[in-house]
């Protein structure tokens, strides 16, 4: 509680050295062979209601035969980046019905700088195995929509420096932050598609939790987002 109270009091005054995010990935409901989702988004991401990072969004999706999938996925925000790939198996259920099931690895990463007297600089990368597990109906009224909740469940692996500066450039080492702690990341996420069957405007919502991320002392400077809304559009081939 006492870790909580810190990052929401420094937050008013520090932002941005954000180590995770919600990835808005798409749930794309591959559903046939040879069925193919292109998905792009524009995504802002939050920690207690102040946005801290936006990001432009791209995933490819498309089913190989009729069980075997594949998604390669991947974002940026000048600062921050993220890209993953993940083979996977789906399961058509009747004639609307859908569950994916994806295993895959991602890496991302930071690096950000005080911009007015370059006194604090953070960065750092992650690695991410991770399954994931997607359910949804697709072409509902006569394939103006598409709906799914997914959740990744993975290893978040991180290893993040953080340095402050003192007006004459050197470097204040009591203040020297160095976070390696792994972690449980749970991530559930909601999606909504409509429009034509082969264009569809899309919005999709994720949150992030990470076990052991609060509990550490000493990576004060350091938070992680919990929200992530994305919007954007999804093509069907």
């Amino acid at each position: 509680m006492k870790k909580l109270l810190f990052f929401a009091g420094t937050l008013l005054t520090l932002t941005g050295c954000t180590v995770y995010r919600p990835q808005a990935v798409d749930i794309p409901l591959i559903n046939h062979a040879g069925d193919t989702r292109v998905d792009a988004s524009f995504s802002v991401s939050s920690w207690v209601g102040i946005i801290d990072a936006m990001n432009i969004n791209a995933t490819v999706s498309h089913g190989f035969n009729g069980w075997l999938a594949g998604q390669l996925h991947a974002n940026y925000g000048g600062e921050n980046w993220y890209a993953q790939a993940a083979p996977g198996v789906y399961l058509p259920m009747g004639d609307y019905g859908v569950a994916e099931l994806y295993a895959g690895y991602g890496y991302g990463g930071a690096d950000r700088e005080d911009k007015d007297d370059r006194r604090e600089h953070f960065a750092g990368h992650y690695h991410l195995p991770f399954v994931q597990l997607n359910v949804g109906l697709h072409d509902l009224l006569s394939s103006k929509l598409d709906l799914g909740v997914g959740l990744k469940v993975g290893g978040f692996l991180p290893d993040y420096q953080y340095h402050k500066f003192g007006s004459d450039g050197v470097e204040d080492l009591s203040k020297y932050e160095h976070y390696t702690t792994s972690n449980l990341l749970l991530e559930p996420q909601v999606m909504l598609r409509f429009g034509a069957p082969s264009f569809k405007f899309n919005v999709k919502v994720g949150v992030a939790w990470l076990s052991d991320f609060l509990n550490d002392s000493d990576n004060a400077h350091m938070i992680y987002d919990f929200v992530t809304a994305s919007c954007g559009f999804t093509f069907s081939f």
